[in-house]
Formats: structure tokens, C-alpha cells, sequence
């Protein structure tokens, strides 16, 4: 069963690795395999593999096969449904998922009637594609739309609205979020934005209030509701709800760095540790009670009751949690466990946990995408086989400390894996924290969620006193994130050092008096110290980085590290530096910036600069504007790193006052040489800066690679500037579908007529170049063509 279930899984894992879904041949492939009568015990793993592979593709396509029409992006839909998430609020927006019931376009027939009338016609195609992701933007936009003030939105309403919608597009950056990928397991096809006034009337309607089919999605919107106010007052409110309903998005970027690294990011959500404790818990008291039931407890056993009860009460808290992973294995565990109850039969640990994973896979084969699928399952595995095998029973007060020390090693190569970092205090920090959050804080938040709807004073009593005591444990566990060696941040692991990491861990942690057990240490090494990429004196390294409409870049030398921009802040909770740059920089071990620039104060260039300088230490920074801690730019200013010279081009102070100077025409310019190689980095001046520069600099603008002025603003890359720069490569720092409708067409031909080869950060995600490389014919890499899976975009 075992060695069976894990066939199935390489299937399933092996179909990921596809840039493409592999043609129809596969099927009567997998038809012909099972015309076989029997398979030998050898080739019958095989056959699970392939079968594994085979349903993964089958699901894989039913989902794909669902897609928005390309011609109808951007175009007024009128939708009809189900807001079927709990909708998410910052200062901009609102953000929910939408389950779509009716899907309508304007009528041809509507042309050359009465502006009042829209006739509209139905459109199965959109109908099809069941849940999108929306945005309700409270501000105005260019449309000048607002949000009515007179409702609320909440999960469970049914509405009727006018949208627009695009196909799945986030950024591909090395060490970057698959945010496609997200999507893509969350089966949403499509994602957009809610437009209020159509044809200048205000069109968004509520049809009911409460959708009669969605009782369990009602029920939490009533509970979140609920909570908020008894949290109202407590300093660890977004923690307290993640344990309470599992929804996480208040909890601050701050307490998610602690999480992240001290190791304890899994105890803010509906584990399936807590779906445990509280199904033994109420398994304990039920047994205890049920004998004192009367007639009741003559019908039907004590332990038979309490497992039915026990299970239901489990039921109810992972569907508070949405059935996320952790609580779908923890439940289907449970009921394997608890069904074994009821019949009076014994079930052997690594069964259980072998039919919970077959079940989560036949259920859905694309949650092998999540990380909490991967870190569920084999944080259980490793409990399975570290506490309760024959070789280490948990038999004195010291097995708590050597099973928790045992997760934490095994898991190291898994989360470099899946997070490019691991915490090394993780098992210190665990050790304290999974006994306060677990045994109580949990109860006592469990028992406030329960009272909320009745005593809301006392609720509001009792998330006071369990967010005292998330206030102490937030004391140690940031004084143990603040250690310098708290967490080790390292390169994405290749395969084979990766196994050998694998094998090394579990040897290491192997029973004392297991052979070869040191053996393991050996094979950790090329995990610590893996091949990197290394640049030679006179060479430089640069990466333009996918942040949609905006600029960032980081340019490397052998000894040194810059960064140009920092793409923009979009809400509290997110920003490119946060989201991008710093991954990227941590993901390549890079602890400090020789040089920040700030090439202007727009926030698609500057609004990832708090959360970079928060978390890494800058030697210098350079903006064309007043900024903190800051020296301004200014051409002429130049310097050599590593052989690669370095000089600002642009703002000329000389020629004219910095207040005097259009805010964009003001931007930093930085000319990069590398031997023969040049790169020139323009950032979004425009026409009259252009100008300047051609006639103060022609001879310093000849680059090979260009980043494109503007975002290809057609208030750029004028003729005489092109020409003076006579790049081979154009680069366009744009977002996908942006509003802006970036790059121009005008600017597009003005290159093409040049046969300058254009690459876009919308299409090709991050793109890195290297110069100074003796004959250097190699072409940009292209991110997103490098990591390319088949849920991927392609535009």
C-alpha cells in the first residue's frame, strides 16, 4: 500500500514537470496498459506511476480546457453570482472570488437605440469558467468609478455587475511566487475587476443578501464577522482569527518575517495538529460522558459515540479552515481512525497516513503544486516513522526535544526546495511554541469562536487573554528571529544535491547505533556549499526584473551589488521589493547593497525601497529626489567596481535647476561597461531629457542593451535618441494588459524599423544579461521561458 501510494504520487509529480501536456497518444497509451491481464509485482509500481501520471493529465486538461476567451479580455461582462471567498480589504480595493452563475455580453442589437437600453445576450463561454478573482477598487480610476457606500460586500451575497476580465498573469521572477500556479490549483481561469458605472449609471446590484446554497460559506462570514469585533482590541488580532477560521490575511508583514524565520508559519493556521487535539478532546469527553445517557448509551458503545461525535466536531473546524490541505489529510485520516473505532479494528500508522494521501491525490492530483501539501504530509510522515517506530518509542520527557530536533533536520531540504530558506532556530522555537499555541492558545480561541455569537463580552474576554499570551511567546520568538544566524537563506537546490540531502538528514537523524549514521553529513555538503554562478573581473551580471508596470533591476559584479528601482508599493500587504527584489537577493545570498538608486519619486520605481531597506543593509543610496537618508544623482558622477565602469548620465544639473526639470525628465540615467559590452538604463525620461543627452553625451549612449524609456510611452524613444544609442536589444519594463496600454505602437515601429529585437518583462518575466564576456554570443535568458509549466501563460 505504501510503496504503491508513493508510485502514484511520482506519476502525478512527473506530469508537473511538462512545459506542455503531453498530446492524446498518452491516452491510448495508458488504454493499452490496461488491457494487460495481470503485471508482475515489479512493474506493477510502474504501472501506478503511469496511472498516477495519466489521472494528473485527465485533470490537468478538464481544468485548461476551461479558459477565457482571448478576444473578450477587457471587454464589459456582465456577470451574475456567488461572492465565494471571504473578500479581502486594504485601502485601494476589495478583493473576493467570485463563483459566476450567468455571463452576458451587449447585444449588437443595442447599437443606434436608445443610450438608456442594453440588450444583452448570454455567453457560455465565460459562464464556463465558474470561479474568477475580482477586485472592487474603493477609489476613483480613470473611469472615475467609486464604491457605493450604501452595502457592504461579504461572502455568500449573490450580485449582479458589470466586469472586465483577463486570462491568469502574474510576474516570473527567479525566487518569485508562481502566482499562475496559484491559480491555476485554485482552479480560477480568469481574473479582473468590478466596474460600478457602466454607460454612466450605476449598474452594481445585490439580488440577495444570502445565497441559500452556501450555508458553510454564510457561516463564516457570520463567524468573521463576529470575531472582528471581539478582536477589535487585541494586538495579535490576525493571528488570532488565522487560528480561529484559518484566514490569514490580516496577519502584518512583520509577524510573517518572524514566522518565516523562527520555523512556525504552520501554527497559524487550522493544522491538522489542532484537528487532532480537538477530535481527542471531544473523543475523551464524549467516552467519559456518554455511559450517563441512559438509553442511548444501550444502543450504541461509548467508544463507538464518541468517534462519531468526535469526528463530526473535526468535520466542522476544517471546514472553518476552507478544507485546506493540512485539515483534508487530517480529516481523511481521522475518519480512518475513527471508522476503525467504530468497527473495533486496529489500523497501522503508515496505512493511514498512505490511504489519507492516496485520497487527497485521486481528490485532487494538482495540490502536489502547494507547498502545504508537501509539508503536511511529510512533517506527518516523519512523526509516523520517528515516533511511533518500533526502533523509538517516545518512552521519557527528552522524545518532545529529539522529535522535534528530528522535523526540523529531515525538513531543511524540503523548504530550500519550496523557499530558497530554513530556519535554524526552528527547533528551539518550535519546542516552545507548539505547546503554547496548541494547548493554549487554541483552546481558548476555539471556546471564544464558540461564545461569539451569544456572549460577546466574554468572547472578546477570552481573545483578550489568549493574545496576553501570544503577546509573551511574541517576545521570545522575536528575540529568536533577531539572531543573525537565525535562518539560512541559500540558492534553489538542482536535483541530485537535493537527494543527497535527503538520504544525509534522515541518516543524521537515524536512532543512535544506525549504521552509517554519520555517513550523512558527508552528503549534506553540496546542499551547503552548491556551485554557483561566478563572475570574473570585468564582468557584470544584470536582471531586469518582472514587476508588471514598473522597473527594478539588480546589477551584480564580482565583489559588488547594485539595484536600480525597486518597482511600485501596491497596498500595505504587497509590494515588489518585498514580493520581488528581495526574494531575488536572498535567493542569491547577497546580505548587502553597495548601491541603491532611486532614479525618480514615482511609485512604480520607488515603492518597494521601505520593505529593501527594512530587511537588507544599504551602503549608499542615490535619487534624482529628497529622500531618506539619500545623496542625489547627477551626471557625471562615475565609479569602477570589479573593472565594470559605472556613470550617471542624467539629471544635468548644470543645464537646469532639479526643480525646474519635468519629474520624469529628471530620472537617474546609468551607463553600465563591461569590455565591449554596454547597457543603458533610462528609466522614464522622456523627450526633452532625451534630447539633452544625445547632444551633452552622444558619444557615451551606444549600448548594446537598452531598457526602453518610459515604459514605451510614446513621450519616448525619439528617433535621434534611438540612433544614438544603437541598441541590439530593446528591454520594456511592462505590465501585462496594463492600462496605459504600454508599449505604444508608434514606439514599437520606431524599433522595428531599426530591427532592434524587443523583449518585454509582460512575456519573457525577469531577463538577465551578462557583459564583459569574451565573446559573448550568448542571447538574454528569458525567465519565463526558462521555467515555462504548462499552466503557465504564454503571453
Amino acid at each position: 500500500m505504501v510503496f504503491g501510494t508513493i508510485s502514484f504520487l511520482f506519476g502525478i509529480v512527473l506530469l508537473q514537470q511538462f512545459s506542455a501536456l503531453p498530446d492524446i497518444q498518452w491516452y491510448w497509451a495508458a488504454f493499452l496498459i490496461f488491457l494487460f491481464p495481470a503485471f508482475p509485482t515489479y512493474s506493477r509500481y510502474i504501472f501506478l506511476l503511469f496511472l498516477g501520471f495519466f489521472w494528473a493529465l485527465v485533470r490537468a486538461q478538464l481544468v485548461l480546457d476551461v479558459a477565457l476567451p482571448i478576444d473578450l479580455q477587457g471587454r464589459d461582462i456582465y456577470l451574475t453570482g456567488v461572492i465565494s471567498s471571504i473578500p479581502q480589504k486594504d485601502q485601494y480595493k476589495t478583493r473576493f472570488e467570485f463563483d459566476i452563475e450567468t455571463a452576458s455580453l451587449v447585444s449588437p442589437l443595442t447599437n443606434g437605440q436608445d443610450k438608456d437600453t442594453v440588450h444583452l445576450i448570454p455567453h457560455p463561454d465565460v459562464s464556463r469558467l465558474g470561479k474568477v478573482r475580482l477586485s472592487w477598487y474603493h477609489r476613483r480610476s480613470k473611469e472615475k468609478q467609486t464604491i457605493n457606500t450604501d452595502f457592504e460586500l461579504k461572502a455568500g451575497q449573490r450580485w449582479g455587475f458589470w466586469s472586465r476580465l483577463k486570462q491568469p498573469h502574474g510576474f516570473m521572477n527567479p525566487a518569485g511566487w508562481d502566482y499562475e500556479g496559484w491559480l491555476y490549483q485554485k482552479k480560477i481561469r480568469a481574473t479582473g475587476y468590478v466596474r460600478i458605472n457602466h454607460k454612466k449609471q450605476q449598474t452594481a446590484k445585490l439580488i440577495h443578501q444570502q445565497a441559500a446554497n452556501y450555508p458553510v460559506l454564510v457561516s463564516r462570514q457570520e463567524l468573521y464577522d463576529k470575531l472582528k469585533t471581539a478582536i477589535a482590541n487585541t494586538e495579535y488580532g490576525g493571528i488570532l482569527l488565522a487560528l480561529a477560521m484559518g484566514e490569514r490575511s490580516d496577519i502584518s508583514q512583520l509577524q510573517w518575517q518572524v514566522f518565516r524565520a523562527t520555523g512556525t508559519s504552520h501554527l497559524v493556521a487550522i493544522s491538522g495538529l489542532h484537528i487532532g487535539l480537538l477530535a481527542g478532546f471531544v473523543f475523551y469527553l464524549v467516552r467519559r460522558i456518554w455511559p450517563y445517557c441512559g438509553s442511548a448509551a444501550l444502543r450504541l458503545a461509548s467508544p463507538r459515540a464518541a468517534a462519531i461525535i468526535a469526528l463530526l466536531v473535526a468535520a466542522c473546524y476544517a471546514a472553518l479552515s476552507g478544507f485546506a490541505i493540512p485539515a483534508q489529510r487530517a480529516l481523511i485520516m481521522l475518519t480512518i481512525v475513527m471508522l476503525s473505532v467504530f468497527r473495533l479494528r486496529k489500523v497501522q500508522s503508515m496505512h493511514v497516513l498512505s490511504w489519507a494521501l492516496l485520497a487527497v491525490l485521486v481528490l485532487d492530483p494538482i495540490s502536489v503544486l502547494s507547498a502545504g501539501f508537501w509539508l503536511s504530509f511529510a512533517a506527518v510522515s516523519i512523526i509516523v516513522l520517528v515516533a511511533f517506530a518500533r526502533l523509538n518509542h517516545l518512552q521519557n520527557h527528552f522524545s518532545w526535544i529529539r522529535l522535534q530536533w528530528r522535523i526540523s533536520l529531515i525538513l531543511v531540504p524540503l523548504l530550500l526546495l519550496l523557499f530558497q530558506q530554513a530556519s535554524l532556530v526552528s527547533p528551539l522555537s518550535n519546542l516552545i511554541a507548539i505547546p503554547v499555541i496548541s494547548f493554549v492558545v487554541v483552546p481558548v480561541v476555539l471556546l471564544a469562536s464558540i461564545i461569539a455569537f451569544v456572549l460577546q463580552d466574554i468572547s472578546a474576554l477570552l481573545f483578550s487573554a489568549a493574545d496576553t499570551v501570544l503577546h509573551l511567546l511574541w517576545l521570545i520568538l522575536s528575540y529568536l528571529a533577531a539572531f543573525p544566524w537565525s535562518h539560512w537563506l541559500a540558492v534553489k537546490p538542482d536535483l541530485v544535491p537535493l537527494l543527497l540531502a535527503s538520504v544525509g538528514v534522515v541518516l543524521i537523524a537515524s536512532p543512535k547505533g544506525w549504521p552509517v549514521k554519520y555517513w550523512g553529513l558527508f552528503l549534506l555538503l553540496p546542499l551547503i556549499w552548491p556551485k554557483e554562478s561566478i563572475l570574473n573581473h570585468g564582468e557584470a551580471e544584470i536582471t531586469l526584473l518582472d514587476v508588471g508596470q514598473g522597473l527594478a533591476s539588480v546589477i551584480k559584479t564580482k565583489h559588488h551589488t547594485l539595484v536600480f528601482d525597486t518597482g511600485a508599493k501596491f497596498s500595505e500587504h504587497f509590494d515588489a521589493g518585498a514580493a520581488v527584489v528581495l526574494p531575488f537577493l536572498q535567493s542569491r545570498r547577497i546580505q548587502q547593497l553597495d548601491m541603491l538608486i532611486l532614479s525618480h519619486k514615482d511609485n512604480d520605481h520607488r515603492g518597494g525601497y521601505g520593505s529593501i531597506k527594512r530587511e537588507i543593509k544599504i551602503r549608499s543610496v542615490l535619487s534624482s529626489h529628497q529622500e531618506s537618508g539619500s545623496q542625489p544623482c547627477f551626471a557625471g558622477q562615475d565609479w569602477i567596481w570589479d573593472g565594470v565602469y559605472f556613470e550617471i548620465l542624467n539629471p544635468v544639473a548644470a543645464v537646469k535647476k532639479p526643480k525646474q526639470i519635468k519629474r520624469n525628465d529628471a530620472s537617474c540615467v546609468l551607463s553600465i561597461r563591461a569590455g565591449k559590452d554596454a547597457m543603458l538604463m533610462s528609466a522614464d525620461i522622456e523627450a526633452n531629457a532625451e534630447r539633452e543627452l544625445v547632444q551633452l553625451n552622444k558619444g557615451k549612449l551606444k549600448s548594446k542593451y537598452l531598457i526602453v524609456p518610459h515604459h514605451g510611452s510614446n513621450t519616448s524613444s525619439s528617433a535621434a535618441f534611438l540612433d544614438a544609442v544603437q541598441p541590439e536589444y530593446a528591454f520594456i519594463p511592462v505590465g501585462y494588459r496594463n492600462p496605459y496600454r504600454m508599449p505604444h505602437a508608434p514606439v514599437l515601429q520606431r524599433y522595428g524599423q531599426r530591427s532592434i529585437k524587443i523583449l518585454k518583462t509582460s512575456s519573457s518575466g525577469a531577463i538577465t544579461v551578462k557583459l564583459g564576456q569574451k565573446n559573448n554570443t550568448l542571447e538574454p535568458v528569458e525567465y519565463r521561458k526558462k521555467v515555462h509549466r504548462y499552466w503557465n501563460s504564454d503571453h
